[in-house]
């Protein structure tokens, strides 16, 4: 579906106010009441979860090509190699700094260059 320039325009704008809306919702909300404990237990875990979900998505793949593809595994091994780097160093990261967005960057950002390079 192609859109017209105005069409286009109108899109972005309705989405930019959205997006301001749904980021100016919670301050407006909770700017004199409590914060709920739900909120309190999903601040507190989706760091993990988040790491967990991106691990899951990255070894899945490459671990079952790298073992039901029979006709050429070697060609599979260096992007396993490259993710198994990218993990041990976001672990590594993560209990270095304890930052979720500095572990999930920096391992994310490694894994783009090894992947590059190899």
């Amino acid at each position: 579906m192609k859109l017209t320039s105005n069409e286009a325009i109108i899109a972005t704008l309705v989405i930019g106010v959205m997006m301001f809306a749904l980021r100016f919702l919670p301050f407006l909300i909770f700017a004199k009441r409590r914060v709920p404990s739900f909120f309190s237990f999903i601040e507190k875990f989706i760091p993990a979860i988040s790491i967990a979900v991106l691990f899951t998505i990255c070894f899945k793949e490459r671990t079952t090509d790298l073992i039901f593809k029979s006709s050429t595994p070697h060609t599979e091994l260096p992007s396993v190699i490259c993710a198994v780097c990218a993990a041990i160093f976001t672990a590594l990261l993560h209990l270095w700094k304890k930052n979720a967005m500095i572990s999930i960057f920096g391992g994310t950002i490694l894994y783009m260059i090894l992947n590059y390079f190899f």
